[in-house]
């Protein structure tokens, strides 16, 4: 594990913030791109023609809230740890985020910032989630380099031994780097969402599509975490807390794909091959 990256002074750089940023700049660049070039395609009035200034302000505010949701949820779910200390909480440069509680937080600015400027939702929802997908894709690495956030061992060859939550000051067996899973399955994703973003598609179809593919990832890495860093919630049925919200977000992610179909219609990029518009 490598924590901390270097000192400058007495002011400590650690890689789990540094690697958080730099995915938050990565999907925030990919983001602004995107809108700038939608500015020179796009007629005005276009739902999907929005402002590279709007989403910078989106980024920034979901940014914030991302991270006081996400590290909310986690101290929640994890009360008993920091009871005694409550002020641990605040230390979330030692790690400790739930990516759900930073959904839940971020959609909620991003629906009322949309809201307030009169924005289509669904259309910058699309643009927001293969920026969530590639963000999220390079700050688990972050989580490696923390040593947080690993899975049960494993006698496969890639396993990687992390300090121990439960015994500190003692090494795991090798265990899954779900970490390094977390990152594949989000490239992966975000692969997937540009292809999409090329194709016929309705606005909203990425956004809810994302929501059930993080569910889907996020879903079977909780497998790999059970009982090492993730507790059972239903031990009978092998489910922890993370099992059941990932698979309400599966429903919600295809619930609302399917009512897009129903009640949307697609559209096509102006950019896009012309077999994408068959």
């Amino acid at each position: 594990m490598h924590p901390i990256l270097f000192h400058l002074g007495s002011v400590t750089v650690r890689s789990y913030g540094v690697l958080l940023v730099t995915g938050f700049l990565a999907g925030l660049w990919r983001a602004m791109w995107l809108c700038q070039r939608r500015q020179k395609e796009l007629p005005p009035g276009s739902p999907r023609r929005v402002h590279p200034d709007a989403i910078f302000d989106i980024g920034i505010g979901v940014l914030f809230s991302g991270l006081v949701g996400a590290r909310l949820l986690f101290v929640l779910l994890d009360w008993g740890s920091f009871a005694a200390h409550p002020i641990d909480a605040l230390k979330i440069w030692q790690g400790g985020l739930s990516l759900h509680g930073a959904l839940i937080f971020g959609i909620g600015f991003l629906t009322i910032y949309c809201w307030r400027k009169k924005l289509s939702m669904m259309a910058v929802g699309d643009i927001a989630a293969p920026t969530f997908a590639l963000s999220y894709a390079i700050g688990r690495v972050g989580c490696l380099l923390n040593g947080c956030c690993y899975g049960r061992p494993t006698n496969m060859p890639w396993g990687i031994r992390f300090p121990s939550e439960q015994f500190p000051g003692v090494m795991t067996p090798p265990s899954h780097p779900t970490q390094l899973y977390a990152t594949l399955f989000n490239l992966f994703w975000f692969w997937v969402l540009l292809r999409w973003e090329k194709r016929r598609h309705h606005d909203g179809d990425l956004f809810y599509g994302y929501i059930a593919m993080y569910g889907i990832y996020r879903f079977i890495d909780e497998e790999f975490r059970a009982g090492a860093t993730s507790t059972y919630l239903i031990p009978s049925m092998h489910l922890t807390d993370t099992h059941i919200a990932s698979l309400v977000m599966i429903v919600i992610g295809a619930a609302g794909m399917l009512w897009l179909r129903r009640h949307r219609t697609a559209y096509v990029s102006p950019s896009a091959p012309a077999e994408a518009s068959a």
